[in-house]
């Protein structure tokens, strides 16, 4: 699964949005939250997204050409992220391993102290030098 998300990222950050992106060793704290389920072979899997504010900044450019970032964006921005990187790890899963996958709707988590879900995995990634992570645990 970790090679997949990988290539999903960049996919996205990469190849579409023309981002360099490397890993990362650690978020830090206060942090903005998405999550969205993976139904893969009848197993159900929670990816959890978390994204500093000048991340979403960063992406909030790449994507919709704003340089100011409102509060009322960061649900939408977060949940659209969430959907694009784990809507290609879906295509991507499926290419390679063929079955069945499905993608759910992405929830917003709002800004994020502590997160208190023990993860299977979790990849970090730095983008302009801003931090993100990606992570998930089978439900």
């Amino acid at each position: 699964m970790r090679a997949i998300i990988d290539s999903a990222v960049k996919f996205l950050c990469t190849k579409t949005l023309g981002f360099d992106v490397v890993s990362a060793k650690s978020l830090g704290s206060g942090f903005y939250g998405s999550s969205i389920p993976l139904y893969a072979n009848g197993v159900e899997y929670h990816f959890y997204l978390f994204f500093k504010r000048d991340t979403l900044k960063n992406f909030a450019v790449a994507l919709m050409g704003v340089d100011e970032l409102m509060d009322a964006d960061l649900d939408d921005l977060s949940r659209e992220i969430a959907n694009q990187i784990i809507g290609k790890a879906k295509i991507l899963l499926s290419e390679t391993e063929g079955g069945e996958y499905a993608l759910g709707t992405p929830e917003f988590l709002g800004e994020v102290k502590n997160f208190n879900v023990k993860l299977d995995e979790k990849l970090l990634y730095k983008m302009k030098n801003r931090t993100f992570q990606i992570g998930y645990k089978k439900a």
